[in-house]
């Protein structure tokens, strides 16, 4: 597996480009705003390759271009906790109406996932995990040795719990789900650099049973 990320939008939001090892399809993660490069390297590879586009969450800075990039690449599927499936139709819950000049296209999104769920992706799969507190919908993907964190967990921190539906016990939770993970993953993050779990649980002080 390949993965290339670019950050998007004012904001910086981590945008993920992922092939599977054999190369025979690609993904997005959090497409959050429009990116030349995110596009050429869809094209390049393959536009009919596109196989998802998964979303961690539904904040504006995560999901903004999803609609646009559905609609270019009309073979792709938008994928997205039930939880947040709502966030794609509610610029107050996905937080463009707070925004200014930035606004979100709305749109349906054709896979609505929930915890432990699996989706083919070539010669790899996608297990999804349940991790509420930044949004009642975040989500995390597994994907080999790598799982896309969205804002849940990031490098030295997580992300903030005090916007609609978060919560900090959830949050505190949730944590504590990733932290007993026994392999060592490389962590793709919502904002900021990558990490690995084992990093985290040695250095973030928000990650396990610590408090938030």
């Amino acid at each position: 597996m390949n993965v290339k990320y670019y950050p998007l939008g004012e904001l910086g939001a981590n945008c993920c480009f992922v092939t599977d090892s054999s190369d025979s399809f690609s993904l997005v993660v959090d497409p959050g705003a429009p990116s030349v490069k995110i596009e050429e390297l869809i094209n390049d590879f393959g536009s009919e390759k596109l196989k998802y586009i998964l979303l961690t969450h539904g904040h504006f800075d995560h999901i903004g271009n999803a609609a646009a990039l559905k609609e270019r690449f009309p073979a792709s599927k938008i994928v997205i906790s039930r939880e947040d499936e709502p966030f794609t139709k509610n610029d107050h819950l996905n937080l463009a109406a707070y925004m200014g000049d930035i606004t979100v296209t709305h749109f349906t999104p054709d896979i609505i996932v929930s915890d432990n769920d699996v989706i083919d992706f070539g010669s790899e799969t996608i297990r999804v995990i349940s991790t509420p507190g930044h949004t009642a919908g975040s989500v995390c993907y597994v994907i080999g040795d790598s799982i896309f964190t969205g804002d849940t967990l990031m490098k030295g921190t997580t992300g903030r719990v005090d916007f609609p539906t978060g919560s900090s016990s959830d949050m505190r939770n949730s944590l504590s789900k990733l932290s007993a993970l026994k392999e060592d993953y490389k962590l793709y993050c919502g904002h900021g650099e990558s990490s690995t779990l084992q990093y985290e649980k040695k250095h973030n002080i928000f990650l396990g049973n610590k408090i938030i």
